[in-house]
Order: C-alpha cells, then structure tokens, then sequence
C-alpha cells in the first residue's frame, strides 16, 4: 500500500478519489437521508468509505437549494453527495478537496459543488465517540457534530430523520 504525505494543499475531486484508491480506498458509497421539500427546504447525504485495512469512515453533508425548483432540489442533493463524499475522502487521505464554482447543473463527473468548510474541520473517527439521546446507538464524531447543529443534543441518522418528521 502506497503512502500519500500529508499536504496542507487541495486537490481536485477526481485527483483526491485517485491518492485514496492509491492508499487503499476499498469502497466509497453515498447514501440519500432527506430530500428537499417545501417542507424541510435542505438535503442531506451520508458517505461512507472503507479502507483495505477494514476500517470505516462515515461523514454526513447538508446543502440547501437555490430555490423551490426541482432543477434547484435535485442540485442539492447532488451536491450534498458529492460534500458528503468529499468530506470522508479528506478524512482518510487528509488532503482537502479543491472546491469548485456551483453552477446550475447537477454534477455529472463527481466534482466538488458546494463549498468546503474553511475553519478548523472535525475529522471523522473510525471508531464510535458516544451514544445517541433517543436509542443509545455509537455515533461517529461526524454524527454527532451534525446532529449538535440541527437538534442541540447527538442523534443517529434514523433519529434525526424522526425528530425533523415530527416537527
């Protein structure tokens, strides 16, 4: 297995997804959590990645459309894959995703659309930090980071989803 250095610089979608099959990427799924709707007006897309060594990396990305439109919804989603994808790819390689101007289109090629967090980004650990509030399921540090900004107390991805529907 190839060793990437560690780089303060960024990288390309597509040459960042190239350095993470080179040290060991095994898969790289992206999950849709919520659709936009007039109802709840963002998306959200979990990402999980699996390294040859059998460890699992998990991050989860929220974008809000444009406007009501579908061109605009499905845009969101779209881009809160490919963040949400981008996000794990940076936490196993620990280079930064290079991101790139939003446009009207959905991404066809895996670029990245919505913009990276610029401060200080949590990493997603491989092993659970504490429990979920409702079930008592191991969140991951990403699970918990996101679920403190949107509920004020750590919720899994199945929890979210039932607290936000039943708001």
């Amino acid at each position: 297995m190839k060793e990437v250095p560690r780089q303060t610089t960024s990288l390309p979608y597509d040459a960042l997804l190239k350095a993470a099959k080179d040290i060991g990427l095994r898969r790289l799924e992206a999950a849709v959590l919520r659709f936009p709707s007039a109802k709840s007006n963002y998306a959200v897309c979990s990402a999980t990645l699996e390294a040859d060594s059998g460890v699992i990396y998990r991050e989860t990305a929220t974008v809000v459309p444009a406007s009501s439109s579908g061109t605009a919804q499905a845009t969101a989603l779209d881009s809160a894959c490919v963040k949400a994808k981008a996000l794990v790819l940076e936490a196993f390689t620990g280079i930064k995703c290079k991101p790139t101007e939003p446009t009207s289109e959905p991404a066809q090629t895996g670029k990245c659309i919505a913009a990276m967090p610029t401060g200080a980004a949590s990493t997603s650990a491989p092993i659970p930090l504490e429990p979920c509030a409702e079930c008592g399921a191991l969140l991951t540090q990403g699970n918990v980071d996101f679920s403190m900004k949107l509920f004020k107390r750590p919720l899994c991805v199945a929890c979210q989803i039932n607290t936000a529907a039943s708001n």
